[in-house]
């Protein structure tokens, strides 16, 4: 500090009597108001996954909850009332991809298994992670784990694509592990023999019988002099009434111990998994040819009953409770379960988002919307058919192919954008058409080569489809969209109703792909093309074609360290932020006005120095209220000051709940000041310090208020005006903090200038607004109590 305590107190005071302004005076009821503050249900540097959990791979059971395993994480089920839980990497988990789950009820241990073969052990105590399978050197390449059975309260066995292997859930440790020639896929043990299930098919071996177990050349093969077929393959097995019970090829067959007896037969399937947890054998029948699955459901007599309608499609596992309930794990649409005695399924919906695919994300009025599609490395449509969703009011949407008759001929939805105004979303879709959509009356306008005034049209080389890729709106609220390949590939629907479309006179370059609209109007474009750099566009009089200007930027006449363009964003002092394969550079220039080389930001990072981001692969560029810049990478999330010269953060999925370094899009909730985050393997958002702020401070909140003694996060002030000073006093005017808001928001630690815990007692906040012609100032209180 440049003055004294007593200066600074003086100051303050002459500050408060002599200001003629208007001043905005706030107290506060020192009750908790938190829930009131904003629609976000996260703290100052908390995380929120957005996964979707209505299909299962697998399910186990307590004696209380059901656990199903969903693509990229757990989902519990109280049986009794139904709540649900949701346990992700953000609870903890140590990756996404979950591949199996499984229930020890002696040990009340959860073992999760993921996608390569990593294991986590969750217990009342917390979760543990065991990365020891994917690093092991027992077998190069991918490791997966195919069922894991638990023998007793300690142990459980691993069948894998490596062979067996067994846990100790106690210690964590593998103790054992059997390395076979082919994939084992399932394994129990019955009359004290172990017997694994493999496309070769069924081997024991005997663990008391003083060789070593753990080398496979002591396993026993069974066949034709047990009753099994000379050539078969056997993908599960388990015991049931006494007996072992063994799929072989695509018939059921039990044995005793010394003879296989065929049981049950299904043309064109295969015996896929058994499961008897209950009073019934449960048998999962895969079809061969893409057809549903079957579940056929035998008690001990050997009645058999098929599956209900509706409670199977492609079905991954399936248990019985206590109850004779039967719960399934499904690949389709929604969980499921068949309670005892009825001949139908009860759907369970929770509320997620349909798909973790992301293209592109737009969050306006507090709303998130989220397009679906893809695009692969040559920049061909994926075919992904899940089209948009959106989150508002808490509840996840979805339109789609699927669901909506007026989408029945588009898919692929690479961009979309919310209507500055009125609210309507507009989709882009590579397959096959502009789409509107009215979120208040659920209403859709499909705009193709149709019904655009002939503007929008079929590309060259597809001559059947009308690729929209990009869409940007303009400070006239007019639509901008890439129409890619087509003759005229830049195309606007105009506020009015009206369209048009344009050359691009400084390219032959036809596969335009994204777009933002700059201050100036100006049209910013990448394309396909890795050669090409940046189109800039500008139509001038939208009556008169002779004054189009366009201009190409690229690496030869501008600072861009690669033509590889892959982002491109405009930040609130109207500068364009370019993303590429090599890195981000900055244009604060009019590039049509003269010549705009550039600049490429120098950042110093742990005592080294580079351009910005240079040799990071810049995938997505936003800005925050703040002006920061947030860059989407292959390495995670950078986040750097305005200018792009400092680092704020990088969060990869090693030091955060990121679930994969790939990022695809980020934005803003500019009220809330939370972020979402579209990766590779799914949406999560993050609740960032800053928000958009205005010319005079708005509605000045502190929260959490009281701030409690066992609170340690941050304090936050929002509602103030853009970048405003903030000065935090004790009552008696003694200065404690000071700060600058980052846009409409500022954070305090509870804390003074030493760092020490301020007492407890009531601070007074002073907010100072930027504007000099017309400053604005605001006061509050908040209690803290320590």
């Amino acid at each position: 500090m440049t003055q004294t305590n007593a200066d600074t107190t003086f100051s303050l005071r002459i500050f408060l009597l002599h200001f003629t302004m208007r001043i905005h005076f706030t107290i506060f009821c020192l009750l908790n108001f938190a829930a009131a503050f904003s629609q976000s249900d996260l703290t100052i540097g908390q995380w929120k996954a957005h996964l979707p959990f209505n299909s299962g791979i697998s399910v186990t059971q307590s004696s209380d909850k059901i656990f199903y395993g969903t693509p990229q994480a757990v989902l519990a089920i109280d049986k009794a009332d139904r709540a649900l839980e949701r346990v992700t990497k953000v609870e903890g988990l140590s990756r996404v991809g979950v591949s199996l789950v499984k229930y020890n009820k002696d040990s009340k241990v959860l073992v999760v298994v993921f996608d390569n073969g990593a294991i986590d052990l969750l217990t009342d105590e917390g979760i543990i992670a065991l990365p020891s399978i994917p690093a092991s050197n027992i077998v190069l390449g991918e490791k997966r784990v195919n069922e894991v059975y638990m023998a007793n309260d300690s142990i459980a066995y691993l069948a894998a694509n490596f062979g067996l292997s067994t846990l100790n859930l106690k210690t964590g440790l593998f103790p054992n592990t059997v390395k076979t020639p082919f994939e084992v896929k399932g394994v129990r043990i019955f009359n004290e023999l172990i017997y694994i299930a493999t496309a070769e098919g069924v081997y024991t071996a005997d663990p008391n019988a003083g060789y070593n177990v753990d080398d496979f050349a002591n396993w026993k093969w069974l066949g034709g002099e047990k009753g099994f077929p000379e050539d078969y393959s056997s993908e599960a097995l388990n015991v049931y009434n006494d007996k072992l019970y063994i799929g072989i090829n695509d018939s059921l067959y039990n044995y005793d111990g010394d003879t296989a007896i065929y049981t049950y037969h299904l043309d064109g399937f295969f015996v896929k998994y058994l499961s008897s947890e209950g009073q019934h054998l449960l048998a999962g029948f895969s079809c061969k040819a893409g057809c549903s699955s079957k579940v056929i459901v035998f008690d001990e007599n050997g009645f058999v009953r098929d599956n209900p309608y509706g409670c199977v499609d492609f079905s991954r596992y399936a248990i019985e409770d206590e109850q004779g309930a039967i719960w399934y794990a499904d690949f389709g649409k929604l969980l499921r379960v068949q309670h005892a005695g009825e001949g139908w399924c009860e759907l369970i919906q929770v509320n997620s988002p349909v798909s973790t695919s992301i293209s592109a994300i737009d969050v306006a009025n507090n709303q998130v919307w989220v397009a679906a599609g893809g695009l692969d490395l040559s920049f061909i449509a994926i075919g992904l058919r899940d089209g948009f969703y959106w989150l508002a009011d808490g509840v996840w949407e979805n339109r789609s192919i699927e669901n909506e008759p007026a989408l029945a001929d588009v898919s692929d939805f690479i961009d979309i954008k919310v209507h500055p105004s009125n609210g309507k979303v507009y989709g882009a879709a590579y397959w096959d058409a502009l789409v509107e959509f009215d979120p208040a009356t659920k209403e859709f306008q499909v705009f193709n080569e149709t019904n655009s005034d002939g503007k929008l049209d079929f590309a060259l080389q597809d001559p059947t489809r009308t690729r929209v890729l990009g869409l940007a709106f303009d400070e006239e609220e007019n639509l901008w969209m890439t129409n890619n390949n087509a003759p005229k590939p830049l195309v606007v629907l105009r506020k009015d109703g009206t369209w048009e479309n344009y050359d691009l006179s400084c390219t032959n370059e036809l596969s335009i792909y994204k777009i933002v609209v700059d201050r100036l109007g100006y049209k910013w474009m990448n394309t396909f093309n890795s050669n090409i750099g940046i189109v800039v566009f500008d139509e001038g009089d939208p009556n008169d074609p002779s004054d189009d200007r366009c201009k190409i930027i690229n690496s030869s006449n501008s600072v861009l360290p690669t033509n590889e363009v892959n982002a491109l964003e405009v930040d609130r002092d109207g500068a364009v932020w370019v993303g590429t394969k090599n890195g981000a550079a900055v244009f604060q220039c009019d590039p049509l006005g003269g010549d705009c080389p550039g600049t490429l930001p120098f950042v110093e990072v742990d005592g080294f120095g580079a351009n910005l981001l240079e040799e990071q692969d810049v995938r997505c560029v936003a800005v925050d209220g703040a002006n920061r810049k947030w860059f989407g990478t292959l390495a995670g999330v950078f986040v750097m000051s305005p200018e792009g010269t400092e680092q704020i953060a990088h969060f990869t999925e090693e030091n955060s709940p990121l679930f994969s370094n790939a990022i695809v899009d980020i934005d803003f909730d500019e009220e809330t000041g939370e972020v979402f985050i579209g990766t590779a393997k799914g949406l999560i958002s993050y609740r960032g310090e800053a928000t958009t702020g205005e010319g005079f401070h708005n509605g000045v909140l502190v929260y959490p208020n009281p701030v409690r003694p066992d609170y340690e996060g941050p304090i936050a002030i929002k509602g103030l005006a853009e970048d405003a000073t903030v000065k935090i006093t004790d009552v008696g005017g003694q200065l404690v903090f000071e700060t600058e808001a980052l846009g409409g928001q500022a954070i305090w630690n509870g804390r003074d200038y030493n760092d020490r815990k301020v007492n407890t007692g009531v601070y007074l906040v002073f907010a100072t607004s930027r504007n000099q012609s017309s400053p604005d100032v605001a006061v509050a209180k908040v209690l803290v109590v320590n």
